[in-house]
C-alpha cells in the first residue's frame, strides 16, 4: 500500500514539475512555509542511516528555487532543495491540486499554485 501511495505523489509531482509549489510543514509546535519552483525532485531510499542517526533512510527531495517564509519573512531556500523524510510515513493523500503526507514526525502539505 505505502508503495503505491509513495507512487501516486511521485506522478503527482512529475505532473507539476515547473509549477510553484506552496509547502506547509508542521512538526510538534514548528510550522514553516515553503514557495518552491519544482524544477526536479528525487525520491531517495538509503539502506543505512548517517553516522549521527540524524536524516532519514526515506526522503522526497524537491529541487528548485525557493523562499523559507517564517512569521512572515523571507528567506532564499537553502541550497535550492527541500527534504521530506518519510520515514515513519503513515497516510498519503493525493489529489488534484494538493498532496497531504502525514509522517510519525509531522504533516506536509504541498499545493500546486
Amino acid at each position: 500500500m505505502m508503495n503505491s501511495s509513495i507512487e501516486e505523489v511521485t506522478n503527482w509531482l512529475q505532473s507539476n514539475s515547473n509549477r510553484t509549489l506552496h509547502i506547509s510543514k508542521q512538526e510538534e509546535k514548528d510550522q514553516d512555509q515553503v514557495e518552491l519552483r519544482l524544477e526536479r525532485f528525487e525520491h531517495q531510499q538509503q539502506q543505512a542511516q548517517s553516522i549521527d542517526g540524524y536524516g532519514d533512510r526515506h526522503a522526497l527531495l524537491l529541487h528548485g528555487p525557493g523562499v523559507v517564509i517564517t512569521a512572515g519573512h523571507e528567506a532564499p531556500l537553502p541550497s535550492n532543495a527541500f527534504v521530506i523524510g518519510l520515514d515513519g510515513l503513515t497516510a498519503a493523500e493525493v489529489q488534484d491540486r494538493q498532496v497531504v503526507l502525514t509522517t510519525e514526525r509531522g504533516i506536509y502539505s504541498i499545493t500546486a499554485i
